[in-house]
């Protein structure tokens, strides 16, 4: 079993679409201009040893810290009277939805904010933290992670609350450059997926979509950088919290734009993994890649965005496909964690009958900019679909 195939709840992943600008923009909400825009960041690097995402072999809890991890939140006042907006990017393995229902409702608590426009991006590194894994495990192991989920929840909050509190006048631009970095990892052999590898010829979305905020000074408060590419460059023997390529490409961009903080998300990236991988020398290399190309496009040019942002939050209720033949399965779940879960409720005779929800939420920025945010790890099949 390859952990990670895994879905993981409440992963929640980002694709940036520029459209056609089609309306013409009122004076108070013209592109480019002034509303109120803070963000904010802090540590959430574990303290203790700490079970590790992903990767099946990998049972035992972290052997020290190789890098730091962080938590980023991005407050934006939109300028149309519809309220706050959040985006809270964080540096882990997996964020149960429980941490980020409670994170909301405690920042609510202060400032309202309407469910569709609080949004919680996970960078899925699989060198960071398994809080999904507190269910699962005993001992130490779980209460190592219980004490980290309750740290992680209390400086979720406190970040958010710092970003709403450090709003300023400030503008949106955005840019688009591209990356070289993600290669396809399904290997096909007659027409079938038959393991992991780079497959350097097949779809992956290189794109890199940046998102400035800009001050009424001219000093860059924020770039927000999105790209689709797992954070899996440190592989199932590595042993240390790290925040992989994501978590380099933030300390670089920062490290070459004094007072700017440097927010990542990743898009739909579930079938990319980082060519080459293996090492933290690699995840330094694409961090850096990546900061260069952020770099190269702050020469310009910049589209403005308006400043104003309708979000919507939709469930779908996707049904379930009749069971399949038993034996099919059963050879399936030698190479999926999907089909080995759902078989194990299928001998127990517990099968699904009520439709899957699936939740999706979208922020449009006037006719400019769409953000589209998707749950679980998503294929690049579906960016490209979605541009065209």
């Amino acid at each position: 079993m390859h952990a990670s195939q895994r879905l993981v709840p409440f992963l929640l992943v980002l694709l940036v679409l520029g459209l056609p600008c089609r309306a013409t923009a009122s004076e108070d909400t013209k592109p480019g201009s002034a509303n109120l825009i803070g963000v904010a960041k802090i540590d959430i690097t574990p303290d203790t040893p700490i079970r590790m995402y992903g990767y099946a072999a990998r049972k035992t809890e972290s052997a020290g810290v190789a890098g730091r991890l962080s938590a980023k939140a991005l407050a934006i006042s939109s300028n149309d009277g519809q309220g706050l907006a959040v985006l809270l990017c964080v540096d882990c393995g997996a964020v149960p939805n429980h941490i980020r229902e409670a994170v909301y409702q405690r920042v609510s608590q202060e400032t309202p904010i309407a469910a569709e426009r609080f949004v919680l991006g996970n960078s899925h590194c699989h060198s960071g933290p398994d809080l999904d894994a507190i269910d699962s495990t005993e001992g130490e192991q779980h209460q190592h992670l219980a004490r980290y989920a309750g740290q992680l929840t209390d400086r979720l909050v406190q970040v958010v609350e710092q970003a709403i509190a450090n709003r300023q006048p400030a503008r949106l631009e955005m840019a688009r450059g591209s990356v070289g970095f993600a290669a396809n990892r399904r290997v096909l052999t007659d027409g079938n997926w038959s393991g992991f590898g780079a497959v350097l010829d097949a779809p992956a979305e290189r794109e890199l979509a940046v998102l400035k905020v800009v001050g009424e000074d001219g000093k860059i408060l924020a770039l927000l950088a999105n790209y689709a590419c797992h954070n899996t460059t440190l592989r199932g023997d590595f042993q240390q919290i790290h925040g992989d390529w994501a978590g380099c490409a933030q300390q670089c961009i920062e490290a070459d734009h004094p007072g700017t903080i440097s927010l990542i998300t990743i898009g739909c990236g579930a079938d990319s993994d980082p060519y080459p991988h293996g090492t933290v020398e690699l995840c330094e290399r694409h961090g850096r890649a990546l900061a260069d190309e952020v770099h190269r496009l702050l020469a310009g040019p910049w589209t403005p965005i308006t400043p104003t942002i309708s979000a919507q939050r939709r469930t779908l209720e996707i049904p379930w496909r009749e069971n399949p033949d038993l034996d099919a399965a059963r050879e399936a779940a030698r190479s999926s964690y999907a089909v080995s879960a759902a078989l194990k409720k299928l001998d127990h005779g517990t099968a699904p009958t009520e439709p899957y929800p699936y939740e999706i939420v979208t922020w449009t920025f006037a006719d400019e900019l769409a953000m589209v945010f998707l749950s679980h790890e998503v294929v690049v099949d579906y960016a490209l679909r979605l541009k065209n």
